[in-house]
């Protein structure tokens, strides 16, 4: 038994092709093939059904599946453990939405990294979409996002904290004047939001929907990141409707304003998101609790 052929009838799986498993895997597909063949031989059958529309798992590979994922996720944690005791870094990673990334995670691996100096941290970012199908490819181990987060067999997603979407303008903008606005003010104001896989912005356009205006409301400008939004605010552009965390030094600057929404409130639940397949490194385990304790503070 090699623990490359289960790495590469793992990949198989979770690409559905043997052509996009080599290549993830940096393997010729003749390679790859053979590697699958050696485990059908092993095992005594076929562990796929080829046909022209791709490959899809017999019985005997469903069987299987969940063994390999075991087999190796317990190879990852005796490497983690040798690593430890030979004193060689850990190496852990974990994906974040770009407000998590950008405003929330890098205070947590700080306090992480100068408890665990040793500790090698791979820190993704990038919308909600991509980092969960960097959680269901292997390539990070835990996931923190901001939106909707699908149900899916292979994952589990435990509600973190709660976060706020507020409506955020320049200063000098006649909204900052006013104590208050409603949703119908909004209409024909230029209104500045992220790309379409934001967490933020889907939570937002769903709250919009729900109230009966998204479809009035006009956004003018779409940019790839939360500190372009505040910048182009700040240049009188327009409004945004912002995560508060991401502009919680602004507001106590005074260098943008909030401003409230007669009876339109946008509340969310960042999550954090693991496989349930994968059995977690001890140092993974050690970071996942403090990044729960850091939202009781």
């Amino acid at each position: 038994m090699h623990l490359e052929s289960h790495e590469v009838f793992r990949a198989a799986v979770e690409y559905g092709s043997i052509t996009k498993a080599a290549q993830a895997l940096h393997l010729t597909q003749s390679t790859a093939s053979r590697h699958l063949q050696a485990l059908e031989d092993e095992y005594g059958g076929l562990l796929f059904s080829r046909s022209a529309a791709g490959i899809t798992l017999t019985a005997l590979g469903a069987t299987l599946y969940p063994y390999t994922c075991t087999l190796l996720d317990c190879h990852a944690q005796a490497k983690e453990e040798m690593r430890r005791q030979s004193g060689m870094g850990v190496r852990i990673s974990v994906g974040a939405t770009l407000t998590i990334g950008e405003y929330v995670l890098p205070e947590i691996l700080g306090a992480f990294r100068r408890r665990h100096p040793d500790a090698a941290l791979r820190m993704r970012i990038s919308n909600s979409h991509d980092i969960i199908e960097d959680l269901f490819r292997h390539r990070i181990d835990a996931a923190l996002v901001e939106g909707v987060v699908t149900e899916h067999s292979d994952l589990s997603a435990t509600p973190w904290m709660t976060d706020e979407v507020i409506l955020v303008c320049a200063n000098d903008h006649p909204f900052a004047e006013r104590p208050h606005v409603t949703l119908a003010d909004l209409i024909d104001q230029p209104l500045l939001a992220r790309e379409h896989g934001s967490g933020t912005r889907q939570i937002t356009e769903m709250a919009l929907e729900r109230a009966g205006i998204l479809g009035d409301l006009t956004f003018d400008f779409e940019l790839g990141s939360t500190q372009a939004i505040k910048s182009a605010i700040a240049c009188g552009l327009g409004c945004a409707f912002l995560s508060r965390l991401t502009v919680r030094s602004e507001l106590a600057d005074r260098k943008l304003c909030e401003v409230p929404i007669c009876d339109f409130h946008i509340h969310r639940t960042l999550h954090i998101v693991e496989r349930l397949d994968k059995y977690p490194l001890r140092l993974m385990t050690e970071l996942l609790h403090t990044i729960r304790q850091w939202s009781l503070s």
